[in-house]
């Protein structure tokens, strides 16, 4: 069991009680863990309904609701566990036709009628195939009214272990459903064969989610506000008070904190002040993935990366070690301010100016002000974590497998995010986005095409990624993972592998920021049809993707 479960109201809302679909609990709350679901001899079953509400307050809220009434459960699994997720999708019927690039137009491994209220989930981070009922998200749409779609599939024994998440993928709604909070953890155990500095250490679960701000009839009085609200463990922390969510811990004691940004849009960048000193976090996972993962054998040293920042861009996780402090002492967990685009300070009137003027850049709809989350008091008569990584390490056997850094890759490609605004008084809905491979013509995401990129299993290959446009955007690919090279042509030394990488915005002046990765394409179970896009959901849904097929080695273009 992770730290004291929150108990929700069961299944039965249908029996007539006043139950709320997709409860949250209140502002200032106490953090307790999502209710975790571990596999049992090999397998972990979980049944969920999908659902959405239209609060009073006029906030729309989406969930998972497991058998027993527990919202958006952790998954937790080993290498090698086979999981079996069946999916009821128990939204209303919506009548609004589909959107331009939906589904509707790649009607295969469809559960049920096409509709605006589609959904399907996806894996973030997990080497699975995208295949019909394991991670296909292009094609699977489960539709209100339709049976239970079932998920079926095998952790590859070559997982990294560590945090990853599940959420909903179907394009042209994702950011709608994964603002109104319908995410969940998914961990992969062993983090103690990779790392002996976590093993037997108390963990904690922290889900950062992202909801519209609900907009006041009068005009805000002090700072900005900032485009989205955010929540700890659903726990709402709201402009403009900001008041955290609340953590009592025993004093002196180190823990485990993993960090799951499920934010559609937000980026968070994560600073700890503990008795009014910046304190360093110890980062010993990125992405699911344990630094020095791919060594053979590498120095304590380099297992661990204390830092005063941790950033984590939309789709991201960290997990990283936190020292308590002494008896009656305070911590407090910020997320600093986070410049998305280049016009954004209000208080300088030239810059104001030029983005009034500005025909490249959407509206200011990601503004991140720096906001406090969490506070954390330590006192000795805080109840024990029950939440606790296995004390024994034991060395895991690694593969004969070469690092993905030292591989010689077959191609090197060049990407680039870029924005069309169709009218420029309605940014915020006429906004095209593209990712583009160069040499080719800017086209949002069509369903219906062929793939854009074509590559073969067993192939490795370097994408250079450049933002031509006037906002920050975030690169996700989907099956695999990858290695951070450089950084606007500078070399980058990174021990570890991620999924999800930040592509700072352009200032309109200066060269194009890019980034530089090696992309692995060594694994069977990459083979198939599988996106890459910005892990901006805003963008994504407006088109900012694409698609790679990886052919089997033997097999024909």
């Amino acid at each position: 069991m992770r730290l004291t479960a929150l108990v929700l109201l069961p299944f039965a809302f249908a029996l007539g009680a006043k139950a709320e679909i997709c409860p949250r609990p209140s502002v200032g709350s106490e953090v307790t863990a999502p209710h975790e679901i571990r596999s049992q001899n090999g397998v972990l079953r979980v049944s969920l309904s999908f659902r959405r509400s239209l609060e009073p307050t006029g906030e729309v809220r989406y969930c998972y609701i497991d058998e027993q009434g527990n919202e958006s459960p952790t998954l937790e699994v080993k290498p090698g566990d086979l999981l079996i997720l069946r999916l009821k999708n128990d939204l209303p019927g919506i009548s609004k036709p589909m959107l331009p690039g939906s589904h509707a137009a790649a009607p295969l491994c469809i559960s049920g009628p096409m509709s605006a209220a589609a959904t399907n989930l996806h894996f973030h981070g997990l080497m699975i195939p995208s295949t019909c009922h394991q991670d296909d998200v292009i094609r699977t749409s489960i539709s209100p009214g339709a049976k239970y779609f079932e998920y079926r599939f095998r952790i590859p024994p070559s997982q990294p272990p560590g945090l990853y998440w599940y959420h909903p993928h179907p394009h042209s709604r994702s950011e709608e459903q994964v603002l109104g909070g319908a995410s969940g953890a998914l961990i992969v155990e062993g983090i103690e064969h990779f790392n002996s500095l976590v093993a037997g250490l108390p963990e904690r679960l922290l889900i950062i989610r992202d909801q519209v701000r609900l907009s006041s009839k009068t005009p805000p009085v002090g700072p900005k506000p900032p485009s989205k609200d955010l929540s700890v463990n659903f726990i709402p922390v709201p402009y403009p008070q900001y008041p955290p969510a609340i953590v009592n811990t025993k004093p002196g004691q180190r823990e485990l904190w993993r960090v799951l940004n499920a934010s559609a849009d937000t980026f968070l960048e994560l600073h700890l002040l503990t008795n009014g000193k910046w304190q360093s976090m110890g980062l010993v996972s990125l992405d699911g993935v344990p630094l020095g993962y791919e060594e053979n054998s590498v120095e304590e040293k380099n297992r661990i990366q204390w830092t005063l920042d941790i950033p984590i861009p939309p789709g991201g996780r960290a997990e990283f070690l936190y020292d308590s402090p002494p008896e009656g002492g305070r911590t407090q967990l910020l997320t600093a301010r986070v410049d998305t685009a280049p016009f954004l300070d209000e208080d300088d009137p030239a810059m104001a100016s030029q983005a009034a003027g500005s025909a490249q850049i959407p509206d200011d709809d990601d503004y991140t002000p720096p906001r406090w989350l969490l506070t954390v008091s330590a006192t000795s008569d805080a109840a024990e974590p029950t939440a606790v990584i296995p004390k024994d390490f034991s060395p895991q056997k690694k593969t004969n497998i070469a690092p993905l850094k030292n591989i010689q890759p077959n191609r090197t490609r060049k990407l680039y995010f870029s924005e069309k605004i169709l009218d420029a008084k309605n940014p915020r809905t006429s906004t095209a986005f593209y990712v583009t491979e160069e040499g080719h013509q800017p086209a949002v995401f069509d369903p219906a095409a062929g793939p854009n990129i074509t590559v073969r299993q067993g192939e490795v290959e370097d994408w250079v990624i450049e933002n031509r446009s006037q906002e920050s955007h975030t690169f996700h690919i989907h099956q695999t993972h990858f290695v951070l090279l450089e950084r606007d042509n500078k070399s980058v030394d990174e021990n570890y592998l991620r999924d999800t990488v930040d592509v700072p915005y352009w200032d309109g002046v200066s060269s194009y920021p890019s980034v530089k990765l090696r992309i692995d394409f060594r694994d069977p179970a990459t083979v198939g049809a599988f996106p890459y896009h910005c892990h901006i959901l805003q963008h994504e849904d407006g088109g900012m993707m694409g698609t790679i097929r990886v052919l089997k080695a033997s097999q024909k273009n």
